[in-house]
């Protein structure tokens, strides 16, 4: 299932809408589901926030093979920024203390099975995968 998305804030309901109906019909449990929605608003966002000069839309896509959903959102014209650059971030230090910014990618990184990115003249590509948590017989 693949859709393109308005680059605005505005388009995170429905690409919510989007991914529960895909997840749903293909009966991903309850706890995958939330990393799934979780990193496709996290990264779309991001693509909004950090390129915001760029008019294009976001295409979205997400299938499931092998038990697990794969998603990839793709962006035209926009500088290279690599998502699976580890990130450092001291959930420890008290709020005050921390440095803003980081946290959305760092939680990305924990929370799914694989995260990959791919770049290429101006063509952004980042991918995941999170497993489904049903197991079929």
């Amino acid at each position: 299932m693949e859709r393109a998305f308005a680059r605005s804030y505005d388009s995170l309901a429905a690409i919510y809408e989007f991914a529960e109906k895909f997840l749903a019909a293909h009966k991903f449990s309850e706890p995958a589901r939330f990393p799934v929605h979780l990193a496709m608003e996290e990264l779309f966002t991001n693509m909004v926030k950090y390129n915001p000069d760029v008019t294009g839309d976001i295409d979205v896509s997400i299938t499931a093979s092998d038990n697990k959903v794969t998603v990839i959102l793709q962006e035209y014209g926009v500088d290279e920024f690599d998502v699976t650059t580890p990130i450092k971030v001291d959930t420890d230090a008290p709020l005050d203390a921390r440095t803003p910014g980081g946290l959305g990618l760092f939680l990305i990184q924990n929370l799914v099975d694989t995260l990959d990115y791919e770049y290429d003249d101006g063509r952004s590509r980042v991918i995941f995968t999170k497993k489904s948590g049903i197991k079929h017989v």
